[in-house]
């Protein structure tokens, strides 16, 4: 049954893309339908059947995603947008923190901190949702690179966030300047440590890339730039994006004395970004099904997770006018404030929150997975529904871009 089960998922995934180029109908949206349908429907599986491998598999996805995602970006474009992001990213996440404190509070009934803990987890957008979706859509490569360094940049500050605030819930003392040390280091050292690490092995690929194999040795490569940026207290997603962007551009490393072997590179890197595309494509599959079998169906769940996402879409609206404000990005405004996925890495978070609260006979502890997981999957059909509401915009803009 696995196995059958499992080759469904991949066959729904092709004609889910297949789908997506023709029509723009979203992928996305069959893959949850399908987690739905295998999951809270037929019940052949629980979410409980998945708990001990999810934390691993988000980072997994995470990982071959964002490296994909970094193969296909210019890295000038992302220099040049890389403020913008990060002004988006905070602003939507504060905000949204604000305002789900406040309703947890005074309409949940959670205490202050709790209420805290609960905002960052539904906030942020997703890397896993977003960049697959934005790199297939005519829009500037602005906007793509500004919504993907945003969905890296909150999935970094969500985790950091709801880890704090969870821990001066359970006693500990949390001292702010250490957590904002904190919070700079894992951006900082991700990225340092994505680019060393692609620099070197740009400089290798030119001398090994003669020899088989070379794509699964690159997967290796990736797997311990990930690991290593984490053991060293930075962020392995944003090592694994910044890995692929200096992989993707390496014809621009010659500006650091950088030595590329112009025969060699571009055959090589096509390949990779080829087999990269099929890995990830089993994955992001996987993934997107495994979001519909943790769906928890519940009504005051649904009603609460629909309330909180109707302001934070308002609030988003403002973060994205703000950030984008006074540039070309501006008019894409209605586009990115419904480009707001979010993924694995909060359901993973609620479902943190949840057993260490529940541990300790918290009863407040079942409502975290409870309203994040009804807030993923709205979010989700509103993001990969939004090329179909402004397919006629974006087609303008993009014909406008074109001339």
């Amino acid at each position: 049954m696995v196995f059958a089960i499992a080759g469904v998922i991949i066959f729904v995934g092709f004609l889910a893309n297949l789908i997506f180029k023709k029509t723009t109908f979203p992928d996305i949206l069959l893959l949850i339908l399908t987690g739905i349908i295998f999951g809270p429907l037929l019940r052949l599986f629980t979410p409980e059947d998945f708990l001990p491998v999810t934390p691993i598999f988000a980072a997994l996805a995470l990982m071959l995603i964002l490296f994909q995602g970094g193969l296909g970006m210019e890295i000038y474009t992302v220099l040049a947008q890389s403020f913008r992001a990060t002004v988006l990213g905070f602003l939507y996440v504060i905000f949204a923190t604000l305002f789900v404190s406040i309703f947890g509070h005074f309409i949940l009934g959670l205490s202050w901190i709790e209420a805290l803990i609960l905002g960052p987890m539904t906030a942020g957008t997703s890397s896993a949702t977003i960049i697959p979706l934005v790199s297939r859509l005519s829009v500037s490569d602005d906007v793509k690179a500004t919504l993907s360094l945003e969905s890296t940049i909150t999935d970094v500050l969500n985790i950091i966030l709801v880890i704090v605030f969870l821990k001066m819930f359970l006693g500990s003392a949390v001292n702010i300047q250490e957590t904002m040390s904190s919070l700079f280091a894992r951006f900082a050292v991700g990225m340092m440590f994505g680019a060393i690490v692609g620099i070197v092995w740009v400089k290798v690929l030119g001398v090994i890339g003669k020899q088989e194999y070379i794509y699964m040795l690159t997967l290796a490569v990736l797997l311990l730039c990930y690991a290593g940026a984490e053991f060293l207290g930075g962020s392995g997603a944003l090592s694994a994006l910044v890995f692929g962007i200096i992989l993707g551009n390496y014809g621009r490393m010659k500006v650091l004395g950088v030595k590329v072997n112009s025969k060699l590179m571009p055959k090589l890197i096509e390949n990779i970004r080829d087999f990269q595309g099929e890995i990830t494509f089993l994955v992001r599959a996987f993934f997107f099904v495994l979001l519909g079998l943790l769906y928890v169906p519940d009504l005051m769940g649904s009603i609460y997770a629909g309330f909180i996402l109707a302001v934070n879409l308002v609030l988003r609206n403002l973060a994205v006018r703000i950030s984008t404000y006074k540039s070309e990005l501006y008019k894409y405004r209605g586009f990115m404030t419904l480009t707001c996925g979010t993924g694995l890495a909060n359901a993973v978070l609620s479902l943190t929150v949840y057993s260490e609260l529940a541990v300790r006979q918290i009863p407040s502890a079942s409502l975290y997975p409870l309203i994040v997981t009804n807030i993923i999957l709205t979010n989700n059909i509103i993001t990969s529904l939004t090329p179909l509401i402004m397919r006629s915009s974006l087609r303008a803009d993009h014909a406008y871009l074109s001339k």
